[in-house]
C-alpha cells in the first residue's frame, strides 16, 4: 500500500479485537481512514492479467495446432488407404488433391504413379499375350512333324516335351494373365462348390472327401474361388492318397481347409512355397507330375483378391494343411 499510495499518506496496522486485521490510511490533511483486510481467497489470476492473455494465446494456439495437425494427417490416411486398396482393374478412385500443395504435389506424384503401373501391367499382359499366340504355332507345327519320325523312342519323348512346353506356356498365362474382366462378386454356396470338387478328384480315381455343413452361403467370385480350391486339391493329391476339404463358417469369415497325409513342408519353407515356381522337389524335373509351381501361388493370390489370406500349417500326426480364409461379405471394390 506504501508502494502504490506514496509518501504523502501514512499506513498502518491498527488494534483490533476481532480475528480480521484492521489498517489505517492517514490522508495528507490528516483525515484517518481505517479498514479491515478481506479474508476471502483472492480468485485465480485475477491480479495478473498479463498471465491471463498468456494463458487464453497458449490454448488458442493449441487448439489450432491440434486443428492443423489433423487437417494435415487427413490426407495421408488417404494415402494409406488407396495403398491398401491398389487395383489394377481400373475401378479405384484417384487420389483428391486437396490440402497444401505439398501435399496436392504428393497426390498428383502417387496418381501418375498409378497411372504409369497400370499402363505398364496393361503393356506386359499384351506382350504376353502375344508371346502366346507366336508360340502355339510353332509348337503345333512341331507336333505335326513329330508325329512323322519312324523312331517310336525318340517320338514319344519329342511329342512329351511338345505337352510340356504347351502346359509350361499355359500355365505362366493362367499366373500372368490380369487384362480380363473382373468377375463380379455373387452370393455362392460355398459348400456345394467344395462338394463339387470333391466329386469331381473322386471321379477320376482320388480319395477326396469334404466335411462340413450342408450348405454355406457368402459374397465371392464363384469361377476364382473353384480355381483356387482345385489347385490345392491338386497339391494334395500329388503328395498324398488322401484328401479332407473341411469348411468352417462364422458370422464374418469362413475357412477352408485343405488337408492331405503327405509329407508336409518344414517350417523354413513355408514362406517360400507361396511364390510363385516354386516346388515342394526342386531336385526334380518341371514336369507334369512335380507341376510348374504354381498352384500354390495362384490360390494365394484369389484369396487375397477375395479380401481374406492363405497360410500353411502342419497336420498331425503328419501331412500338411492349406488354410484359405475369406471374409463372409465382400467390399463393393477390392485390391486386384
Amino acid at each position: 500500500m506504501r508502494r502504490h499510495l506514496g509518501r504523502a499518506y501514512k499506513t498502518g496496522r491498527l488494534a483490533s479485537g476481532s480475528i480480521e486485521p484492521r489498517i489505517g490510511v492517514q490522508l495528507p490533511d490528516g483525515t484517518v481512514i481505517a479498514g479491515h483486510v478481506d479474508g476471502a481467497p483472492r480468485p485465480l489470476f485475477s491480479g495478473a492479467p498479463w498471465l491471463m492473455a498468456l494463458m487464453s494465446a497458449f490454448i488458442c494456439v493449441t487448439v489450432l495446432g491440434l486443428w492443423a495437425a489433423r487437417a494435415l494427417t487427413r490426407p495421408l490416411s488417404s494415402f494409406a488407404a488407396a495403398a491398401e486398396n491398389f487395383s489394377l482393374d481400373g475401378t479405384a478412385e484417384p487420389l483428391p488433391e486437396r490440402g497444401p500443395e505439398e501435399i496436392r504435389a504428393l497426390a498428383r506424384a502417387l496418381n501418375r504413379m498409378h497411372e504409369r503401373i497400370v499402363r505398364l501391367m496393361s503393356d506386359r499382359t499384351r506382350m504376353l499375350a502375344a508371346i502366346s499366340h507366336d508360340l502355339r504355332t510353332p509348337i503345333t507345327r512341331l507336333r505335326l512333324r513329330a508325329e512323322f519320325i519312324e523312331d517310336e523312342a525318340n517320338r514319344k519323348r519329342m511329342l512329351m516335351d511338345l505337352d510340356q512346353m504347351r502346359a509350361m506356356l499355359e500355365s505362366v498365362l493362367s499366373l500372368l494373365r490380369d487384362d480380363r474382366k473382373v468377375e463380379a462378386v455373387t452370393l455362392v454356396d460355398i459348400a456345394s462348390t467344395l462338394q463339387l470338387v470333391a466329386d469331381q478328384f473322386g471321379d477320376m480315381g482320388q480319395v477326396v472327401h469334404y466335411v462340413g455343413p450342408a450348405s454355406a452361403t457368402a459374397a465371392a467370385r464363384p469361377d476364382d474361388l473353384h480355381r483356387g480350391v482345385t489347385n490345392l486339391v491338386e497339391n494334395a493329391v500329388r503328395f498324398g492318397a488322401e484328401v479332407t476339404i473341411r469348411l468352417d463358417v462364422s458370422d464374418t469369415m469362413l475357412v477352408i481347409d485343405v488337408e492331405d497325409d503327405g509329407p508336409g513342408i518344414s517350417d523354413a519353407r513355408k514362406q517360400e512355397m507361396l511364390e510363385p515356381f516354386v516346388r515342394g522337389d526342386d531336385a526334380r524335373t518341371m514336369d507334369y507330375s512335380t507341376g510348374f509351381g504354381l498352384g500354390l501361388s495362384i490360390a494365394r493370390a484369389i484369396a487375397l483378391g477375395h479380401g481374406g489370406e492363405l497360410s500353411l500349417h502342419d497336420r498331425a500326426p503328419r501331412g500338411l494343411i492349406v488354410r484359405m480364409r475369406l471374409p463372409v461379405s465382400q467390399a463393393p471394390r477390392l485390391a486386384a
